[in-house]
């Protein structure tokens, strides 16, 4: 069974991840705390746009 079918994120406001970026943004947290997890970024996800350092801080990853 491929990641997607396991989990399906809605993104933005609608993501019920806690570490996905895109929640993270919205949340309006602390900037500083996104920094480590956006350095030397690998992955970008195809629903929101974000760029990550892991896969699993992303809706939908994809290998930069």
């Amino acid at each position: 069974m491929s990641h997607e079918a396991m989990h399906y994120c809605r993104g933005g406001t609608d993501c019920r991840e806690t570490h996905h970026l895109c929640r993270m943004v919205t949340r309006r947290g602390d900037p500083e705390k996104l920094r480590p997890l956006v350095k030397d970024a690998k992955y970008f996800c195809k629903k929101c746009g974000r760029t990550a350092h892991k896969n699993e801080n992303l809706c939908k990853p994809a290998t930069l």
